[in-house]
């Protein structure tokens, strides 16, 4: 029995130290877009100042602010992942729309994140996106190695699509949108590093389509985004264990849909591997999972520390 025991404890920590360190990164840059009003927040909406580190973001092809002095909410529509709510509220979002005509220039307008990953290895991006209904469901995350050159060369990593429903496909967040380039070397170290979210043909149409079955896709239809960040798994001359001072433990993980439980209390947030939020909770020290679909889901604390959870 107290072998059993030993076993079981063993293996509980063995699946912690495999969580804890996958998810220990450093953060490169993060634009939160929070500021005391609509119109205050850092460098306006022509050119966001990041909330950590350094960076750039730059509109693509045509698109266009959806004010030239204003933020939108970053808490409407059930709200992007930023812990920030506060009243007055003071969570805000980049707003971009003025995108394609049906049938024209597919990957070509959208947004630009330039960033200097000089020191940094092991690279990913992060960020929530809210689609209006008449905004098209499906965008491509690029990136190039050398954004400094006549014509630079622009590489598809990831597609985010979905089929478009009557609710709840349009008007909403997609939260923690995650792109992994960690096996894309040419991006470390890298002073000219840039990647591209951009509009796309939904691939099983052919076309832009609306994020909402009801509506009709319209070039006026709006994307925010919030929390954009460019995250490191290893910073040059740094140990990967000191990465994230904010991490915390939940166990069992992998779940049995079991009860999971929490090394201390926490403002959480649970997003599936859509970014779709699945549970939000005040002080939770446990969540339970009977309920869940197996898969991945990730798991967000005030703390803005995030974790996997596996649900069997």
């Amino acid at each position: 029995m107290k072998m059993k025991k030993s076993y079981k404890l063993a293996y509980t920590l063995a699946i912690l130290l495999v969580t804890a360190s996958s998810w220990s990164q450093f953060t490169v840059v993060q634009w939160n877009f929070n500021g005391t009003s609509a119109t205050t927040v850092p460098g306006g909406p022509s050119n966001p100042t990041p909330s950590t580190g350094s960076g750039t973001l730059a509109l693509v092809g045509g698109t266009a602010l959806t004010s030239p002095t204003d933020f939108p909410s970053g808490a409407s529509s059930g709200g992007s992942s930023d812990p920030v709510v506060t009243t007055p509220n003071t969570n805000f979002a980049w707003g971009v729309t003025n995108y394609a005509a049906l049938g024209a220039e597919s990957k070509q307008r959208g947004v630009q994140i330039n960033v200097n990953t000089t020191n940094y290895t092991g690279i990913s991006l992060k960020f929530d996106q809210r689609l209006s209904n008449t905004s098209n469901n499906t965008y491509v995350v690029q990136y190039t190695t050398d954004r400094s050159a006549a014509s630079p060369v622009w590489v598809d990593k990831q597609t985010f699509t979905f089929t478009p429903a009557a609710t709840g496909t349009g008007d909403t967040w997609y939260n923690m949108r995650t792109v992994d380039f960690s096996t894309i070397p040419a991006l470390n170290n890298n002073s000219q590093a840039a990647f591209r979210i951009v509009s796309a043909f939904d691939p099983g149409v052919g076309n832009y389509t609306a994020s909402t079955s009801t509506a009709t896709y319209a070039p006026t239809g709006t994307t925010r985004y919030d929390m954009v960040t460019v995250l490191a798994e290893n910073q040059l001359g740094v140990p990967s264990h000191t990465a994230n001072s904010n991490a915390f433990i939940m166990s069992p993980n992998p779940s049995n849909h079991d009860i999971v439980n929490f090394s201390q209390s926490h403002d959480i947030e649970v997003y599936d591997v859509t970014g779709k939020t699945i549970f939000k909770g005040t002080g939770v020290s446990s969540l339970d999972t009977k309920n869940f679909a197996s898969g991945i889901y990730i798991v967000r604390v005030e703390t803005g520390a995030s974790q996997k959870l596996i649900v069997r």
